[in-house]
């Protein structure tokens, strides 16, 4: 369980990647934000990267309780999917943070969701797979997951997907096929 003042340093951290993007991102203004110490944030993230990190855990983490909420009250797998690739994309591309640093500093989120998305990643399927009730879905999961990503990191594409209508016809189409 967590602290009160790591959500307070969470929570700082999140307004100045907000407001300054990561780039300008310092631990003292973390701190200010926070009302705390410099030595406090560094006692709970030793490295900056640490702290952005924690920061994208934390809002993965909240969309997945969105996701959640959006998903569970329908009846089957199937329908799950298609609602759960729509609510993906608006939500995603809809993030605050995540929209303002793709388009003012694409060179430095790029890498955290990309080479360095392990730790996403993971936590992402280990949520899915365990929805999915089925041998290989670990596999089904990441694929579904990485797709997803792959139209939120580059939107241009020949595959209409700019309304929830668009995405969930491409879902119906293309990854339900892949439910075991």
């Amino acid at each position: 369980m967590r602290d009160e003042s790591v959500e307070r340093i969470l929570d700082a951290a999140f307004t100045r990647m907000l407001a300054g993007g990561l780039r300008r991102l310092t631990v003292d203004e973390v701190a200010k934000e926070a009302g705390l110490s410099r030595i406090t944030v560094y006692r709970r993230f030793a490295r900056k990267g640490d702290l952005v990190q924690e920061v994208i855990l934390r809002e993965l983490r909240r969309f997945l309780r969105s996701f959640e909420q959006a998903v569970a009250p329908l009846p089957d797998m199937p329908e799950r999917v298609v609602e759960g690739f729509a609510v993906t994309l608006r939500l995603v591309r809809g993030h605050p943070l995540l929209s303002r640093l793709l388009a003012t500093e694409p060179e430095t989120i790029l890498p955290q969701l990309t080479l360095e998305a392990g730790p996403y990643l993971a936590v992402a399927r280990e949520y899915l797979a365990a929805h999915l009730d089925a041998p290989d879905a670990q596999a089904v999961a990441e694929t579904f997951i990485r797709v997803a990503l792959s139209f939120v990191l580059t939107p241009d594409s020949v595959v209409p997907l700019a309304t929830d209508e668009q995405a969930r016809a491409y879902a119906r189409r293309h990854l339900v096929p892949l439910l075991p």
